[in-house]
C-alpha cells in the first residue's frame, strides 16, 4: 500500500516552532508487526534572512515528532542569492493498534523565512 499527498502553490513559514506544511498530512493505518516507511520530499526549498537562514523539517506520527529531523542552512550570513537546497527525510515507524495521523512539519532557522514554491510530497509505503 502507498499513500501520497502533495502541496500545491507556494507556501512559506517564519515560525520558530514546528507547524504543518499545508496539504501534507496522511493517516497511517493500524497494523501489527509491520513498519511503515514515511518519506517527506521537499525538492526545492529555500530560505531568506540575515543570520545564516535555513529551514528544519520533521515528521509527526500520532502527535509525536519522530527522530531524525532534516535541516539546511546557508554558509553565508546574508546569502547573495537564495539557492535551492533539496531536502528529503525518511523515517521508519512501527504500526500501532489504531490509525495515526502523519503530519509533515517545518520551522525556520534563526528567524528566517522558509519558502516552498514547487510541489513537495509526503508518502507512506507499507
Amino acid at each position: 500500500m502507498i499513500s501520497y499527498a502533495q502541496t500545491q502553490g507556494s507556501h512559506s513559514t517564519n515560525s520558530g516552532s514546528f507547524t504543518l506544511i499545508p496539504g501534507l498530512s496522511l493517516t497511517l493505518p493500524e497494523g501489527v508487526e509491520d513498519t511503515a516507511l514515511i518519506i517527506l520530499n521537499v525538492p526545492n526549498p529555500y530560505a531568506t534572512g540575515n543570520a545564516n537562514p535555513g529551514g528544519t523539517f520533521a515528521i509527526s506520527v500520532g502527535g509525536v515528532v519522530q527522530a531524525p529531523i532534516a535541516s539546511f542552512t546557508y554558509n553565508e550570513a546574508v546569502p547573495p542569492s537564495s539557492g535551492r537546497v533539496p531536502t528529503t527525510l525518511v523515517v521508519g515507524v512501527p504500526l500501532a493498534s489504531k490509525p495515526q495521523p502523519v503530519l509533515a512539519l517545518w520551522q525556520n532557522v534563526r528567524g528566517s523565512t522558509v519558502i516552498i514554491d514547487s510541489p513537495a510530497s509526503l508518502s507512506i509505503i507499507l
